[in-house]
């Protein structure tokens, strides 16, 4: 587990950089708003992501923790850590559908190629985290970490309520494994043959 400490690390630095930066520009939107409905829109956004700033906070020190200190897995504390680091998980496709809609109402102004910067950061972070996740899964069997999944990659929810745009690395990978045998593990959600 601490080979994947160094990388999230990273991945929950920039985006904690990427949320402020975010947030930034969204606060003048829901100031100036049109109407409620403008408000609530930005609004909802804005303390989602000012939430997940709170978790992440309190995430980082834990990580640099165990990467002084490697935690025992088969205490509480190391397992209450590998649900925290799914949950961000599913931060970061909150984070990834926040930045895609905002550039519906970004687009052609001076805010576009900024967040289409952060969407483009957080698109790769986000593969790579689940890809943290999935080796998690498999070097710690036993461990649940399906809060971490979103809709979009859950088994038992039919299409029509998935976005094809979250979908398209899943299906990838899906097809690259088909040919090889998968390796049982833990099921977190459809991360089982990611």
């Amino acid at each position: 587990m601490e080979n994947v400490f160094p990388g999230l690390q990273k991945i929950l630095e920039s985006t904690r950089q990427g949320i402020h930066d975010f947030m930034g520009i969204i606060t003048p939107v829901i100031e100036n708003s049109k109407d409620d409905h403008e408000r609530l829109y930005w609004h909802h956004i804005y303390e989602e992501e000012e939430h997940r700033l709170d978790r992440i906070n309190i995430l980082l020190p834990k990580i640099e923790a165990a990467l002084k200190e490697p935690l025992d897995p088969n205490q509480g504390e190391f397992i209450r850590l590998l649900q925290d680091i799914s949950l961000e998980k599913f931060g970061l496709h909150n984070f990834l559908e926040h930045l895609d809609l905002s550039l519906f109402s970004f687009k052609d102004t001076e805010h576009e190629e900024a967040i289409q910067g952060m969407r483009n950061m957080t698109d790769a972070d986000y593969q790579e985290i689940k890809q943290m996740v999935q080796d998690l899964n498999d070097d710690y069997e036993g461990i649940n970490l399906s809060a971490g999944t979103p809709t979009d990659e859950k088994e038992h929810v039919t299409g029509n309520l998935k976005i094809d745009k979250y979908q398209r690395n899943s299906n990838q990978k899906e097809l690259e494994s088909s040919a090889r045998v998968p390796k049982r593990g833990l099921t977190v959600g459809s991360l089982k043959n990611i």
